[in-house]
């Protein structure tokens, strides 16, 4: 069921007796034994499967598979606005 979302009748019974030392076992080796190199491929796995489900829904409702690129209204860093003289 966690992997899908789907439910499994075959599956075992929730045991709230065991759900808290397994939950701090899975929190200790995701605070001690992922480096910065795991968090990277994490996250751009993340990216990439949220760019895929994107174009796979623009294909889905028949647009572009590449949407075109919008031009910023802002610049990237925009000036300092004037300071207002209040006296």
């Amino acid at each position: 069921m966690h992997l899908t979302g789907d439910y499994v009748a075959s599956g075992s019974e929730f045991s709230s007796s065991k759900w808290l030392p397994a939950t701090d076992s899975y929190l200790d080796k995701i605070q001690n034994d992922l480096s910065s190199d795991n968090w990277t491929a994490i996250f751009q796995a993340l990216h990439h499967l949220e760019e895929s489900r994107e174009r796979d829904e623009r294909i889905e409702v028949g647009a572009p598979s590449t949407p075109k690129q919008r031009e910023a209204l802002l610049p990237a860093d925009p000036p300092t606005p004037p300071l207002l003289d209040l006296d």
